[in-house]
């Protein structure tokens, strides 16, 4: 015989699944047309999160990291309930979910997002919608709710229904408890966006920065959503900080990683800017600035993801001289 508690997880995370089939999310798709059109970073990418097997692996302490569908997730679990730190592809959310309660047994109560991209928010209209605490940073409130156009990218997406979005929201931090773990929540300002946010879970001695960190492949820097170059360097730099040679590192996108992984990549960036101003200082346009391969000694281990060597110039560049219109 199941256990009461057994008995009410299975029959919230039947109504969770139920749920979806009801929905009208109101949310942009961001790649159907992109597809169609070329080979933007964004068709690369959903082709990649639409294909790729969803995998689960334990951390250990009730924590769990499933990736392959779109954005990492993570799960920390208690005694009655699921905190979740993103929601991955809204096309694979069912799958998602019976991943998760596959693994925790315990339905989702709370739901903490990263940033507003798709694919770390295309479960949120499910989630919400079955009466799921959204927490994210404010500035992803305002986000999720317009229209956000990434024109390097080729993202295209929003504005999401209102049980999509953030009902709870801070500024700087914000600590959550879930059990035993301590969950300090921390906006560095600038960065990947300027409405990141890193989670550290302790004592688990885990951090889930988003895509302040993608390993190992170049990041995507949303300057249109106030991201920048120095910004997410800095970010890397307190991570760095607060972060042992035993944390384990969740990045947004790709295995989990060591401080080691970390250091390696905020390494590579710091010289990738380096090489952009120089070029900047002697008075490269943008095409002049790509056509001197800036990232070339950095290519064979960062430049095979879906965001290319030159996108990433490109990136770096119009951060460095703030026109990010210019995309």
């Amino acid at each position: 015989m199941k256990s009461s508690l057994q008995k009410i997880s299975l029959a919230f995370a039947s109504i969770q699944l139920m749920a979806l089939a009801f929905l009208i999310t109101g949310a942009a798709l961001p790649v159907a047309a992109q597809a169609r059109a070329g080979e933007t970073v964004i068709q690369k990418a959903t082709e990649q999160f639409d294909n790729s097997p969803l995998r689960t692996t334990s951390l250990g302490n009730g924590v769990f990291l499933f990736s392959g569908d779109g954005g990492n997730v993570t799960a920390v679990v208690d005694d009655a309930s699921t905190l979740l730190i993103d929601s991955g592809m809204d096309s694979r959310s069912i799958e998602l979910n019976d991943a998760v309660f596959k693994a925790t047994t315990r339905p989702v109560t709370r739901l903490v997002t990263t940033h507003w991209h798709f694919d770390h928010t295309g479960g949120n209209v499910f989630l919400g919608s079955s009466g799921v605490t959204i927490i994210a940073q404010e500035n992803v409130k305002k986000q999720l709710s317009s229209v956000q156009d990434v024109p390097f990218i080729g993202l295209r997406d929003g504005h999401y229904p209102e049980q999509a979005l953030p009902t709870v929201t801070y500024s700087s931090s914000m600590a959550l408890r879930q059990g035993s773990q301590r969950l300090t929540l921390a906006n560095y300002g600038s960065a990947h966006t300027d409405g990141d946010t890193i989670i550290y879970i302790a004592p688990a001695n885990v951090v889930v920065v988003g895509d302040i960190f993608s390993n190992a492949s170049y990041p995507i820097i949303d300057l249109t959503s106030g991201g920048s170059i120095d910004g997410l360097i800095l970010s890397v730099d307190r991570i760095l900080a607060q972060t042992d040679e035993q944390t384990k590192i969740v990045p947004g996108h790709g295995p989990v990683a060591t401080r080691a992984d970390l250091q390696a990549y905020r390494d590579m960036l710091a010289q990738v800017r380096q090489h952009i101003k120089a070029l900047i200082t002697a008075g490269k346009t943008m095409d002049e600035a790509v056509a001197t391969a800036p990232t070339k000694d950095f290519d064979a281990k960062w430049g095979s993801g879906y965001v290319t060597p030159d996108v990433f110039t490109k990136i770096v560049y119009s951060s460095l001289t703030k026109s990010s219109a210019s995309q």
